[in-house]
């Protein structure tokens, strides 16, 4: 039978501490206040208790995986940033709801302007598409040119002018009795006109 010892420090039993509660037990505000003060059991509970919400609303928008994932990053980095700013925090599921839509709608926006290609497609792409200035001073000096060849007096040089200026695939050929002297001929002429 063993004898308890009697010689050595006396232990006495240690006071009963009471256990923290766990954080998916608190409500938002005890959780929003624990991760203001730094617990990073605190913040980790807000994510666990909120990454479904977040993660559903960014799929009922039908974004790429990716995209998806940019704008739940998104939301939660906005929430770090806030999170001692935030006015409510009981209403955080309601702030994550908004930021989420926002953020998916930012996402979608973006991959609209700028939509993805491949490099290896950069050939075929356009170099440089006319806006709407460049079109209409396109269209104002087509039109004065055509004009300029309407007025020139000679129905043959009108006739030659307008198959020289016509650039579209199904256009005649200019005739081979045409020299280059009369092309000049005819330029010179119709820059008289749009002077």
């Amino acid at each position: 039978m063993p004898v308890p010892a009697t010689t050595g420090p006396e232990h006495s039993p240690a006071p009963e501490q009471t256990p923290a509660p766990a954080p998916s037990s608190l409500s938002d505000t005890e959780l929003v206040r624990a991760a203001c003060q730094g617990s990073a059991d605190a913040w980790e509970a807000i994510v666990d208790r909120y990454l479904s919400l977040v993660n559903g609303i960014a799929r009922s928008y039908r974004l790429s995986q990716q995209d998806r994932e940019d704008a739940t990053q998104t939301v939660w980095l906005t929430l770090n940033q806030n999170l001692t700013r935030l006015h409510s925090p009981q209403q955080l599921a309601a702030w994550l709801h908004r930021t989420t839509r926002s953020a998916c709608n930012r996402q979608r926006a973006q991959r609209q302007r700028f939509p993805p290609f491949d490099p290896q497609d950069l050939d075929e792409r356009p170099q440089h598409q006319d806006g709407p200035e460049d079109q209409y001073l396109a269209k104002e000096t087509h039109t004065e040119l055509f004009q300029a060849i309407r007025e020139l007096p000679d129905p043959a040089d009108r006739r030659v002018a307008q198959q020289y200026l016509d650039d579209s695939p199904d256009a005649a050929p200019i005739s081979h009795r045409t020299t280059a002297r009369e092309r000049r001929r005819l330029i010179r002429q119709l820059r008289r006109s749009l002077r």
